[in-house]
């Protein structure tokens, strides 16, 4: 007969063996693809980390990486700016589970993404002019 604290230091290795294999790691991109070369401010935060501010230059890319909240709930957001304009955007929701999306192409018309899962074009977000 095999001890039961034996059995139960098996099962645990072998929770924690499968729980570290798993890819908790993400990393987002948004993309300037503004046709006219002008700058985007991106104010990128989560509930826990504000990214602050950062310029993407014309036909650059400004990325982050961060783990995934083992407990769900990882969320980050994103407002835009360029000139008079202004957007936002979910640009990671861990309980979303209904689109896989980590790269987001900022155009004249707002924010696009491509669905991982399926391959479609989303139109994320609309400009809006600010006074």
């Amino acid at each position: 007969m095999v001890p039961k604290a034996l059995l139960a230091a098996v099962f645990l290795a072998t929770v924690l063996i499968s729980v570290s294999a798993l890819d908790r790691g993400v990393t987002i991109y948004v993309n300037n693809k503004l046709s006219r070369k002008i700058t985007v401010i991106a104010h990128c935060k989560s509930k826990d980390d504000d990214l602050h501010a950062h310029a993407i230059e014309a036909g650059t890319t400004y990325t982050w990486s961060f783990d995934q909240n083992w407990f769900g709930g990882t969320f980050f957001s994103c407002n835009l700016a360029v000139e008079d304009k202004r957007l936002s955007f979910t640009a990671f929701e861990q309980d979303d589970h209904s689109t896989y999306i980590d790269s987001y192409d900022v155009l004249d018309r707002g924010v696009y993404a491509v669905d991982l899962d399926s391959g479609e074009w989303l139109h994320l977000a609309r400009w809006n002019v600010t006074r």
